[in-house]
């Protein structure tokens, strides 16, 4: 039985969805199928930005890091979706940590390469920011949900002064 092309994978991922073929198919002529087993790290918080992936399968856990508290999951990216902004927004650092949970099968892609598209292809880099976005915004909401968590009513102000609130 033939492998799926990398334009076959790419067509089915929802973080895609809406783009002409032309374009996917544009897209993963610049993409590596990667594998990844269970319990592998796939980058570090803190470590340069330059891969980004769209996942085919299997389950990611985002990690944030800190001294004296050790890594707290603040979110899982599932297939579909996009792991690793960093690269695309040219950040410079990883800001999660990237741990599988299952075995990950994913399409990796130069962040360079992908900006150069972005900029190349106009219709491709308004969508491709435009889901990026929304991949932000989803994270940026799980990691003020994980916030909650930790500090539950006792949210610290602004001086750092610890408020109840209501």
């Amino acid at each position: 039985m033939n492998e799926p092309s990398t334009t076959d994978l790419l067509t089915g991922i929802r973080f895609l969805q809406g783009l002409p073929g032309d374009l996917i198919s544009e897209l993963a002529g610049i993409g590596e199928v990667v594998t990844f087993p269970a319990g592998s790290v796939i980058f570090q918080q803190g470590e340069e930005a330059a891969t980004l992936y769209l996942l085919i399968d299997g389950n990611v856990s985002l990690e944030i890091c800190a001294p004296g508290v050790g890594c707290k999951r603040v979110l899982t990216v599932a297939s579909g979706e996009l792991l690793g902004w960093s690269p695309v927004l040219e950040h410079g650092r990883m800001t999660a940590t990237a741990r599988t949970l299952t075995e990950v099968r994913a399409v990796a892609f130069s962040g360079n390469q992908v900006l150069a598209m972005c900029e190349k292809e106009p219709r491709f880099g308004h969508q491709f920011m435009k889901c990026a976005a929304l991949a932000l915004a989803k994270r940026l909401s799980a990691t003020r949900l994980q916030l909650l968590d930790v500090f539950g009513t006792q949210m610290p102000n602004a001086t750092g002064q610890t408020t109840r609130s209501e």
